[in-house]
């Protein structure tokens, strides 16, 4: 972005200050080039607001970034995070529970949300005609300090995470293995209790319970607008100023978090499930998705399981016939995470089988990987970047995304020229530190007649 450029967004932010009558400061601008850039500014009550300009067709997303996941949680009220993703989708003391969600059928969009361990954002996509973007400016600060908070919400929207707990984690395979794996994996860190929630948790919770964790994390300083689309700046930031900049910044007690301890042996757990055939989820601990590695660890990801022709799948599935199925992924956590595999065994394969031809796989990636397989994984990775930019969505959802994890937006624009940066020897590094069996953690899930060697 050019200097001129740059002094037209500080005009900007002034000309919009003026209009709206409560001040908003420019505070940065990054440029990826012609297409793909954005500036960030700020109101005084510390609400961030990322604007990224797109002409390509004349629609916007508007996205509100809440920096509170499943990792800020007080360990005995876990839950909470997820639960009020779902209350944000009732009444105000200015709208009536539903409204939002009409509204936004009417203009011919839905509105959405997602919880997970570091954040909690809030989503729509629109035309930029008419009044929309003021209509969803309205409604969206309106509930970041409005929110009705009662006991007949809470028992109604309780009932529907109950719901969703039973089909996502209690009565699917992959999700009870997903949940047991983060519990074995993680013994201090917050990462170890699911994003869904914990039913005794949730039941034991007061209305004042929800009221002092909205007070806190709900609040303009806490918090990420971003607007990617055919809008006018100057126009875009009054809107926002009017609207945002009454509201009061809250005082952020940020819970101590402490940090998981390096794992220095396998630990294994196994379980009795209704299952078919054995299945197993084993994961490595791995940096944050900020951390200089974490790239590499991204390329070695994609090297085992990305295609039919992948290491590990062609090593299992292919080859040995010892599993029908191999997934997993590298998860792009703001702390240490860790990388997973859920691997289903074929009919009478020992587990033990599987755990031992797969160690022999990932050891194997320390003498290195291919020039046909180092080309492709990362052809693969330049495509998923572009794809981050291919439109308003897709950019907001990359910006956001980092800063509200790293308060700097410019990081998932910039991994394209760190990629070019990894070196085969620092893959073969990265290799022997994520994948030795010492950092490795395993739940296997049989049927009780197989495990009791019934079968």
């Amino acid at each position: 972005m050019s200097l001129d450029d740059r002094k037209l967004l500080i005009k900007a932010a002034a000309d919009a200050s003026s209009i709206s009558g409560h001040r908003i400061h420019f505070d940065c601008a990054f440029s990826l080039n012609k297409s793909v850039g954005a500036a960030r500014f700020v109101l005084d009550n510390g609400l961030k607001i990322i604007f990224a300009p797109d002409d390509r067709a004349p629609i916007f997303t508007y996205q509100t970034w809440y920096k509170v996941g499943s990792k800020h949680e007080d360990p005995n009220r876990t839950g909470l995070a997820h639960l009020f993703e779902h209350l944000m989708f009732k009444g105000t003391e200015n709208h009536a529970a539903g409204k939002f969600d009409r509204e936004m059928e009417r203009r011919g969009t839905q509105t959405n949300a997602a919880t997970w361990v570091d954040w909690t954002y809030y989503h729509q996509a629109l035309s930029t005609y008419g009044d929309n973007f003021t209509t969803v400016v309205d409604f969206e600060s309106d509930r970041m300090a409005n929110l009705t908070i009662d006991k007949d919400t809470f028992t109604s929207e309780l009932e529907v995470v109950k719901n969703e707990r039973r089909m996502s984690i209690d009565d699917s395979v992959s999700g009870t293995l997903s949940e047991k794996l983060f519990n074995l994996a993680f013994t201090c860190h917050p990462y170890r209790w699911p994003t869904i929630c914990s039913i005794e948790h949730l039941q034991a919770a007061t209305i004042d319970d929800l009221k002092q964790f909205y007070r806190t994390y709900y609040a303009p300083n806490n918090a990420v607008v971003v607007v990617a689309g055919a809008l006018d700046v100057v126009t875009t930031l009054s809107q926002l100023a009017r609207s945002y900049g009454p509201l009061s910044a809250q005082t952020i007690n940020q819970r101590e978090r402490p940090c998981e301890p390096k794992q220095n042996i396998s630990r294994r757990l196994d379980i009795t499930h209704s299952v078919v055939v054995p299945q197993l989820c084993i994961g490595f601990h791995t940096p944050s998705q900020n951390d200089h590695d974490f790239l590499t660890a991204q390329l070695l990801a994609d090297v085992l399981l990305d295609g039919d022709n992948a290491r590990l799948y062609h090593r299992l599935v292919t080859i040995s016939e010892l599993a029908s199925s191999v997934e997993g992924g590298l998860l792009p956590f703001a702390e240490p995470g860790l990388y997973e595999l859920f691997i289903a065994a074929r009919p009478e394969v020992d587990p033990e089988k599987i755990i031992s031809v797969t160690q022999n796989e990932l050891d194997l990636l320390a003498n290195g990987i291919t020039k046909d397989e180092d080309e492709k994984v990362r052809a693969a990775f330049e495509l998923n970047f572009f794809n981050s930019l291919k439109n308003a969505v897709a950019i907001a959802d990359t910006l956001g995304h980092f800063e509200a994890n790293f308060a700097d937006f410019t990081i998932g624009l910039l991994s394209l020229e760190k990629l070019k940066q990894i070196t085969p020897v620092e893959l073969s590094r990265v290799a022997r530190e994520i994948f030795r069996q010492d950092n490795r953690n395993i739940v296997v899930a049989q049927s009780a007649s197989r495990r009791n060697g019934n079968e």
